[in-house]
């Protein structure tokens, strides 16, 4: 997924941006939704009332870094309105396209994927700009024993952590990490991708099978031109397959047959 910015630089996100559609029906009709960064993360369930813990936990909670909200693009005056806004409150501003601005849970998705996509290019800059100030302490390129078996263990504790997450909260987290996917592998993050695409992997074992994550990340990793847009079929069928909405399922299939299979 590329991300398309009318206000900002995708090289430096600033962290906070307003997304937009135009309704399909009527252009003169404009949705957005916010979304942030935050500089600090945050367990939401320190703040959470005993008695709604519970529930808080089943929505996975855990430490927050990014958000949307509202989760789905709300109507705006326009989308001059919006320019202007951005540009006073020194926002980033992306279009997210032409979209049926009714239909909530599609765009709860699309929006989901942006803001991943959006939180992975962020990431991206920190870490660039992290690994400059670094540079001169680094010494040897390969990796040592102790390097190795750490990455063992971080595997080990994502394949742990995966296993106890309810499937809506994996299919999140799977939205988050293909975006992030997309971008390390079109910027050249050979390792990132790597340790995104194990991530997706991981995810794809605690899934029923018929949701075929191995499809998604064929998809992702074959080079086509095609690719991106298959992989987001995949996963918009995932979804649809979780909510056990076969006729949109139908429709998806013949989607990616029409770009051709795997």
């Amino acid at each position: 997924m590329t991300l398309e910015y009318h206000l900002g630089d995708s090289s430096d996100p600033k962290g906070h941006a307003l997304i937009y559609f135009q309704d399909g029906s009527n252009p003169e009709r404009v949705g957005a939704s916010y979304l942030v960064i935050l500089p600090v993360s945050v367990d939401i369930s320190k703040y959470v009332p005993p008695f709604l813990a519970g529930q808080v936990e089943q929505l996975g909670t855990g430490e927050m870094s990014s958000f949307a909200f509202p989760p789905a693009p709300e109507l705006v005056p326009s989308e001059a309105w919006l320019r202007e806004t951005a540009t006073r409150r020194g926002d980033d501003l992306l279009f997210g396209g032409v979209a049926q601005l009714d239909d909530v849970t599609s765009l709860m998705e699309v929006v989901a994927g942006i803001s991943a996509e959006y939180a992975a290019q962020y990431d991206k800059m920190v870490g660039a700009r992290d690994d400059s100030d670094s540079r001169f302490v680094e010494s040897g390129s390969g990796k040592s024993d102790e390097s190795l078996a750490e990455g063992a263990a971080v595997a080990d504790v994502n394949d742990v952590m995966y296993s106890m997450m309810a499937e809506p909260d994996l299919l999140t987290e799977l939205t988050t990490l293909m975006g992030r996917f997309q971008y390390e592998s079109s910027g050249g993050d050979t390792a990132g991708a790597r340790e995104s695409e194990a991530k997706i992997r991981a995810i794809g074992k605690h899934v029923p099978e018929n949701r075929r994550i191995d499809l998604l990340i064929g998809a992702a990793t074959d080079g086509e031109p095609e690719s991106a847009k298959r992989a987001q079929l995949y996963l918009e069928r995932a979804y649809a397959m979780y909510r056990e909405d076969y006729t949109r399922v139908h429709v998806l299939e013949q989607e990616i047959q029409t770009l051709g299979t795997d």
